[in-house]
């Protein structure tokens, strides 16, 4: 259960965003908000940009390698104007697909591990994109023309993007992505220009009755999560995907590094007043 978010609550995501800036500008300004991939993408949605089928491939592929998957080994080679992950954007051909369907599962994920940026589930995330979600997403193409006019149909009837991502995600639903679970079929939309949050499970924790206590449970759902973060961009004026992206860097690795699973930095923790964590440091 969502607790009703208190105005004062709220604020801490500003003081969260401001302990963020003045660190990351010190040493990574790069991995500041305002130069992430993500506000990009939305911003060329919000133009009115067209997305095309080789947008989705790629968006697909930086999802599938959030996964498991520290994203700060992942965007080291990000390309300063676009954004993009230029040694990501080369194994997979530039998203040529011509040339990327002739390629195999077995080399992609050899050439991932290269870059030091694959996981035990890399050649089965390579397998599903290869023979199942590339030829859906090309399917989709030859019926509707582009997928975002498919995907527009669901957005129209739902606008939370909810009944798209199940759609996406759900075992029983025929349009589903294999290996693409809720919170990396929102990561797949985000980078294509949505404006929501990813629920993972650090966005999932920070929420929780043991730390934040945005919500009365140990254990959140991503739904539950996602319209906890839909809320917060409602009462802090940001986009859901900015507030996300700042409880996200707060405690992801090669961030903010604050409220990290293992030795959380509670002493310096601007949040600590209101923190219910039982496990401070001493």
């Amino acid at each position: 259960m969502i607790n009703k978010i208190a105005e004062e609550k709220a604020s801490v995501i500003y003081i969260i965003e401001q302990h963020l800036k003045e660190e990351l500008l010190k040493h990574t300004p790069e991995k500041l908000w305002e130069e992430s991939f993500i506000k990009r993408q939305i911003e060329r949605r919000q133009n009115g940009k067209a997305f095309t089928t080789t947008d989705h491939i790629r968006a697909m592929v930086y999802s599938m390698l959030s996964s498991g998957m520290s994203w700060d080994k992942v965007a080291k080679n990000m390309n300063p104007e676009t954004k993009c992950i230029t040694s990501v954007d080369k194994i997979f051909c530039d998203y040529d697909l011509e040339q990327l369907l002739k390629l195999t599962p077995t080399q992609l994920r050899d050439s991932i591990k290269e870059i030091h940026c694959a996981t035990q589930s890399t050649l089965k995330q390579m397998e599903a994109l290869l023979t199942v979600n590339v030829p859906k997403l090309l399917s989709i193409e030859k019926t509707y023309g582009t997928i975002d006019t498919f995907y527009q149909k669901f957005i129209e009837i739902d606008n939370t993007l909810k009944t798209l991502i199940i759609l996406l995600s759900a075992t029983e639903s025929t349009s589903k992505l294999e290996q693409m679970n809720v919170a990396l079929v929102c990561e797949y939309l985000r980078n294509i220009g949505h404006d929501i949050p990813k629920p993972d499970r650090h966005i999932c924790r920070i929420l929780s009755s043991e730390y934040l206590a945005f919500s009365d449970k140990k254990n959140v759902t991503p739904f539950e999560a996602f319209d906890i973060i839909t809320e917060l961009s409602k009462m802090t004026g940001k986009s859901a995907a900015e507030v996300d992206y700042i409880l996200w860097s707060y405690c992801a690795d090669g961030y903010g590094e604050i409220c990290t699973l293992k030795n959380p930095k509670c002493k310096t923790c601007k949040a600590k007043e209101i923190c219910k964590n039982t496990f401070k440091e001493n």
